[in-house]
């Protein structure tokens, strides 16, 4: 957001100052109010999957078992980061489109008494999947209350709700690239008070992702490293921004975007992939017989406009449109245009006007015509 990008071409501040601790702080601050948090909120200088190997390791050690949910790309990085640290690692796979239950859940962990953590996606971005974390939370929580819930949310966060003291979340990761719309390179977790007891009898974590080492120094507004400074200013301006429009209006606003994506393109003759579709992006399936490659190369040459394709086994098959960052529903409008010109110069029969129709029924919750 243009806050954002002034904040960050200021000069940079030297981050062992007081003026440096008191923009920690306050950034910390602030984030606590966007997770929905009194836990402890701890920033690094890294990707979103630096935090999760993060979590992994500072949370699990060689003795432990984890539960990984797998229903992408993202939920097998789970798998990926526990097998790299030894850590045993037992996955609950969904087909593309499918979220876990909280019923499953607790039937694998009833199954496998030796689990301590759940690692899961609030969103699967690869298949643009939610998973209902509330009700996980809520059933883990009363049948398995000793188990650690651990949620990759760099997706959900001001996508979807995200109740972090009232649900019980344990470790909430975020990113800086996405709903909070700054470049990538900061990620951010919550840790809760008995994940920061378990992180203390953990004798082997890491040097640079120490969470606790981290954690008493960033209590202090300082970090034990050399901060991302200009992006963490960033992230001080657009929290600012986030707090100022309320985060339940900016999920409200991702969840109207996804609605009136879906019900477009789903008048151009798209499938959505998902049976639980996500508010942070739609992932769906093209007309028969039009490549998504081909349409998301188009989109961008011919209009600018830039559309995800699909990962893994997904790949060349669907299309993603995003609906977090600095987007607004005119936005969803553009690209539901861009796409029909696409579709109608591929030689794809629409009626011009159909899918912006449709996607403007559905923001002024109109069911009858109200064009003439």
């Amino acid at each position: 957001m243009p806050q954002a990008q002034l904040a960050m071409s200021r000069p940079i501040i030297h981050h062992r100052t007081e003026e440096f601790k008191e923009l920690l702080l306050e950034t910390r601050r602030y984030l606590q109010e966007i997770f929905k948090t009194e836990n402890d909120i701890v920033i690094l200088a890294s990707s979103g999957t630096g935090a999760m190997e993060a979590a992994v390791c500072n949370l699990l050690c060689s003795e432990d078992h984890a539960l990984a949910i797998v229903a992408g790309k993202f939920g097998q990085r789970w798998v990926e980061i526990c097998r790299a640290h030894a850590i045993a690692c037992i996955p609950l796979c969904k087909e593309s489109g499918q979220a876990a239950s909280a019923e499953e859940i607790c039937d694998a962990l009833g199954r496998q008494s030796q689990i301590r953590s759940i690692l899961i996606q609030g969103c699967e971005t690869s298949t643009a999947t939610s998973h209902d974390l509330e009700r996980i939370a809520r059933l883990v929580g009363e049948k398995f209350p000793e188990v650690f819930i651990v949620v990759d949310a760099i997706t959900s966060l001001l996508t979807q709700p995200m109740e972090t003291d009232r649900w019980g979340l344990d470790i909430v990761i975020g990113g800086s690239q996405k709903a909070f719309g700054l470049p990538p390179g900061l990620a951010f977790l919550s840790l809760s008070p008995r994940v920061i007891e378990k992180i203390q009898s953990n004798l082997s974590r890491p040097y640079y992702f120490d969470l606790l080492q981290e954690l008493r120094q960033q209590r202090k507004g300082q970090s034990t490293f050399t901060p991302a400074i200009s992006l963490i200013t960033g992230l001080n301006e657009t929290t600012r921004e986030i707090l100022r429009q309320g985060p339940d209006r900016v999920v409200a606003d991702a969840n109207l975007m996804a609605r009136c994506t879906r019900q477009g393109l789903s008048k151009l003759g798209f499938k959505l992939l998902s049976s639980s579709p996500a508010t942070a992006l739609t992932a769906a399936f093209p007309p028969q017989g039009v490549s998504a490659t081909d349409l998301v190369n188009k989109l961008e040459k011919e209009f600018g406009i830039k559309v995800a394709g699909g990962q893994g086994e997904l790949k060349n098959k669907i299309v993603r449109i995003a609906h977090l960052g600095y987007f607004d529903l005119v936005d969803v409008f553009s690209v539901l245009s861009a796409i029909e010109l696409c579709l109608f110069k591929m030689g794809v029969k629409v009626e011009l006007g159909d899918s912006v129709r449709a996607a403007m029924l559905e923001a002024t919750g109109t069911k009858d015509p109200i064009f003439t």
